[in-house]
């Protein structure tokens, strides 16, 4: 889904003035490459809807012989996956938020006398909408959590309809707003906020409830906010459900199962000879990366023994493929954790996590050989693929 969403930005991007203007009769004709993962995906645009999915390193818009190259936007940026938590801890997370924009005195979710959930604040926001002019006064604040990574706010259940969350929750407050006066409303969400429906929501919410100061919170501005408050993302345990966007993880399965399946499957015969691998200072790489010593240990305990068979195996020409594979995994990979280190309590957890992002449950033969895959990320950064050397 991610994905799409990407391309559906990109493609709105991309149809746009090419030195001449455009008839408003002609429609929307194009083809656009985008790297995906290492994947080669095309997408072609007929009457300005996505028809199929192709790659390449950068976006192209062909159209009456007109070329317009556009740099593909940043494909490291982190978005959270909310839908992992259950409602509970989606609200704890917005009161964590909360207290970061307003003030420590943002009050936890209670519920109310008409069955509602909602959170009270009163006082001047500390940064929000910023520091510089910041709403002040009484504030009524709202999560809605949704379990569909897919939901958005422009879905006919949340905002369009008469039985819609939003047209639900104007006519509870107006009825709040009869006993209890509140001057600034906010409704934090998971759901993907457009540009578009922005505005439309906050003009509802506004007419509605006859308050100027509304607004409403996506998954967008959540994934910015988590941004800024590294800690809040360890607290709720966030950065373990995520991975890095370009990781294409069927790259490295494949070199997995390549190399177990010409060492007899899971039956390797460990090798003594890994002097080779020894040249670098592990004491002082693992002191750069805060690896504890237990951890190394297990590393040599458990892996070390296989090291200098994946190395022979990944120089071997015949297997020049195959090291493409593994090189493009270690780069994407080194990308992310220079990106995202922060976000993880020690660089085991970052380690276990790559396994994790690698293992497919659903994948029989990946599942089966998960003790292999830790091997091979262990190797990664044993051979200081990944990881800071200096």
């Amino acid at each position: 889904m991610a994905f799409q969403e990407s391309c559906n930005r990109l493609i709105i991007n991309l149809l746009q003035s090419t030195g001449r203007k455009n008839k408003s009769k002609e429609k929307g004709f194009g083809r656009f490459l985008l790297k995906r993962r290492n994947r080669i995906k095309t997408l072609e645009i007929k009457n300005n809807s996505i028809k199929s999915i192709f790659s390449s390193s950068k976006l192209y818009h062909l159209q009456k012989k007109t070329l317009l190259c556009i740099q593909r936007e940043k494909t490291m940026y982190t978005r959270y996956q909310y839908e992992n938590l259950n409602e509970i801890e989606f609200e704890e997370l917005v009161i964590a938020i909360c207290q970061q924009i307003f003030g420590i005195g943002c009050k936890t979710f209670s519920v109310g006398k008409d069955g509602g959930k909602d959170s009270w604040f009163e006082g001047t926001a500390e940064k929000y909408p910023s520091s510089g002019d910041p709403w002040k006064d009484v504030f009524v604040i709202q999560a809605k959590h949704t379990a569909s990574p897919d939901a958005s706010c422009s879905d006919n259940n949340f905002h369009e309809n008469k039985t819609s969350v939003i047209a639900k929750e104007i006519s509870r407050l107006q009825e709040i707003k009869k006993e209890q006066h509140f001057d600034n409303y906010l409704i934090f969400t998971n759901r993907k906020l457009s540009g578009g429906e922005h505005p439309k929501i906050k003009e509802t919410l506004s007419t509605g409830l006859g308050i100027k100061n509304v607004d409403i919170i996506g998954k967008e501005d959540l994934d910015t906010y988590l941004k800024s408050y590294p800690d809040i993302v360890k607290r709720f345990g966030l950065h373990k459900f995520n991975a890095p966007e370009r990781f294409y993880e069927k790259d490295i399965q494949e070199v997995i199962l390549l190399f177990s399946d010409m060492n007899n499957s899971l039956n390797i015969t460990p090798c003594n000879g890994t002097s080779l691998l020894l040249n670098i200072n592990k004491k002082e790489k693992n002191k750069l990366n805060a690896l504890s010593e237990e951890y190394f240990q297990f590393i040599l305990e458990n892996s070390l023994h296989y090291f200098t068979e994946i190395d022979s195996f990944l120089k071997d020409p015949r297997n020049k493929k195959y090291n493409l594979k593994y090189r493009n995994t270690v780069s994407d990979l080194q990308a992310f954790i220079l990106q995202h280190k922060d976000e993880y309590p020690t660089f085991m957890n970052i380690i276990e996590h790559i396994v994790e992002c690698i293992v497919d449950l659903d994948r029989e033969e990946i599942r089966d050989r998960r003790s292999l895959v830790r091997i091979f990320v262990h190797f990664m950064y044993f051979n200081c693929d990944i990881g800071k050397t200096k």
